[in-house]
């Protein structure tokens, strides 16, 4: 239980704010690296500068609505991935979520600047900025790799261009900064329904006022209308307004239904990334929008194939949590099961940038790592011997995995894993085919034996000939038995 002026342990895990505090001050819980969960209670008004910095195991928070103010630096360097803030919250300072785990984020509507607040935030894939912001400034958005849905107001001074700095998935898009900052001030022009379901995080659209702005009026008279052509069409990003609403951070299965609906073939429109809508919802959204968007696929476009190695790959290379990317494999493999997935490319396109330092606190690795295992796992678990089983298996999950730190390193280990395994997959191969002749000649000689033993009227030999006497005198030393319980006292246990 915090109360005001408690100096917290270094080693605290849980910690309840008490209801009496109202203010929690500058570095109060700086630096506590176990820090797992806060409880905050309604009636704290202020978060102070550096408040909460460095708590590096600190994934979720939520913040009462009678926070007014948080400081600079108060979020920094946490592993923050999900955040509601208050409508009217007022941020002061510099940087004050650099370097979290944040996916998506809402900035509060009453921010005019944004004062560094994202920069190395290397998981950030979709931030809605509030119309009234006027000023972008202190490397607001650098390093934000995995930045893909985003937009400025039209009127938004940006200081200085490198506030966008290494923001590598918006640059894959753009010759230059500029061309950048041009396209996503004027990224919803003559797109009205793309624009208002970037802002409905703010607006709450209710489906009456999609569907209104769906349909387009042509006869006074007669109260017709047609289609509203611009909810199919794409933005500079390559994105329709169903890709819009997978990113958002406010999902109304709702206003899904009208897009769908009024939108079917966006469901295969491919952003100027080559990503579908299914992808962003995999990574950020509820279940039910997730199960909801399948059943359209499965209903609308049945024989559609997925490009489920490029989802992957994506997620590896921002090191998405891990759990997004078990999410992504349990879809497939429930609902897309016979649609193919190229590890190999994966963990080839993985390997030739193992490292990344601004993805998050080691979840960069972490992604990598699991992604590794899966990969090969099919493959090692059909190696029948336990002892050469178990060392791939250290090898790419255990304590024997060794990831190269250096781009130029990646491949050579790669190539050092698939020979590793190959290796082992050709000497099971060897032992089991030698097992199988075991069992074959065993075979043959019951064959023979039965013949020896027939008498000199043949009667015997009829009843060899019969249909199924082979079979009788089928011998099983069962391959797999005899190399997974025999052979490990056979087989040496040093070295490979």
């Amino acid at each position: 239980m915090y109360t005001e002026g408690l100096v917290v342990p270094r080693d605290v895990i849980r910690v309840r704010v008490h209801p009496s505090v109202t203010v929690i001050p500058e570095k109060a819980f700086d630096g506590r690296r176990q820090l797992e969960e806060v409880e905050l209670c309604e009636g704290l008004l202020e978060i102070g500068a550096q408040a909460f910095e460095y708590c590096v195991k600190l994934k979720r928070i939520n913040i009462p609505s009678t926070v007014a103010i948080i400081e600079g630096w108060a979020f920094a360097y946490t592993a923050i991935s999900d955040i509601l803030l208050p409508a009217d919250v007022q941020i002061n300072g510099y940087y004050a979520f650099a370097a979290t785990n944040l996916i998506k984020f809402t900035v509060p509507s009453q921010t005019t600047k944004t004062q560094g607040m994202f920069s190395c935030c290397g998981h950030l894939m979709s931030v809605e900025l509030p119309e009234g912001v006027r000023q972008i400034e202190g490397d607001a958005f650098s390093f934000c790799i995995s930045l893909r849905n985003f937009a400025l107001p039209p009127d938004a001074e940006v200081v200085a261009s490198d506030q966008f700095h290494k923001c590598r998935d918006l640059h894959k898009l753009f010759g230059t900064t500029e061309q950048l900052i041009n396209a996503v001030k004027h990224r919803f022009d003559n797109l009205p329904i793309h624009k208002m379901i970037y802002y409905q995080s703010y607006t709450n659209v209710t489906t009456d006022q999609l569907n209104d702005a769906t349909d387009i009026r042509y006869s006074k008279r007669r109260s017709r209308s047609k289609l509203n052509p611009t909810g199919s069409q794409q933005d500079s990003l390559g994105m329709t307004p169903l890709h819009i609403m997978a990113c958002s951070t406010v999902q109304n299965v709702e206003l899904y239904k009208v897009l769908v609906t009024k939108y079917p073939d966006t469901l295969v429109t491919e952003d100027s990334w080559g990503a579908l809508p299914l992808f962003y919802a995999v990574w950020q959204a509820p279940d039910e929008i997730v199960q909801f968007l399948v059943e359209s696929y499965k209903s609308v476009y049945p024989d559609y194939v997925m490009n489920w190695t490029s989802m992957l790959t994506t997620l590896g290379i921002v090191g998405a949590p891990v759990e997004v990317i078990q999410s992504l494999l349990d879809l497939w493999e429930g609902s897309f099961h016979d649609q193919l997935i190229d590890w190999d490319a994966v963990i080839e396109k993985l390997s030739v940038e193992p490292k990344c330092a601004l993805s998050g606190y080691g979840s960069r690795r972490e992604t990598f790592q699991f992604l590794v295992k899966c990969s090969f796992m099919e493959r090692i678990n059909a190696i029948g011997l336990k002892h050469y089983r178990n060392n791939m298996i250290n090898t790419v999950i255990g304590p024997g995995f060794k990831m190269p730190y250096h781009i130029d390193e990646g491949e050579t280990w790669l190539d050092g894993i698939k020979s590793k395994l190959a290796e082992y997959e050709a000497r099971y191969q060897e032992l089991k085919e030698g097992t199988i002749m075991i069992e074959l000649t065993l075979w043959n000689n019951s064959i023979n034996e039965a013949k020896s033993s027939e008498d000199g009227r043949g009667t015997r030999k009829r009843k060899f000939d019969e249909p199924g006497s082979r079979k009788q005198c089928r011998v099983s030393c069962g391959a797999d038995i005899v190399i997974q319980h025999v052979l490990p006292y056979l087989v040496p246990v040093s070295g490979n």
